[in-house]
């Protein structure tokens, strides 16, 4: 299940479980929900901390290929790995 989402509406604490309330901005400025992330309490940092690391990880090949591509302008605008 793919669930787009461009904000955080609420965090909340129920049943020793982490509730995410997501949404999307919609038009004229309102949001819409469009799921909840449930995490078990005991599991929340470790899911925090493999969500920062993937996001590190993918800032550092993002930065690399533009290093690469700024070093080399012929090279492809496309990286199998960063998508």
């Amino acid at each position: 299940m793919h669930i787009f989402a461009d904000q955080i509406k609420s965090i909340s604490l129920s049943n020793m479980n982490l509730r995410i309330e997501l949404s999307q901005r919609a038009a004229e400025n309102e949001t819409r929900e469009v799921g909840t992330l449930i995490i078990p309490v005991n599991q929340a940092n470790n899911f925090a901390n493999a969500l920062t690391g993937g996001l590190k990880q993918l800032e550092e090949r993002i930065k690399s290929q533009v290093e690469q591509k700024n070093s080399n302008p012929d090279a492809s605008d496309t990286d199998p790995a960063v998508n």
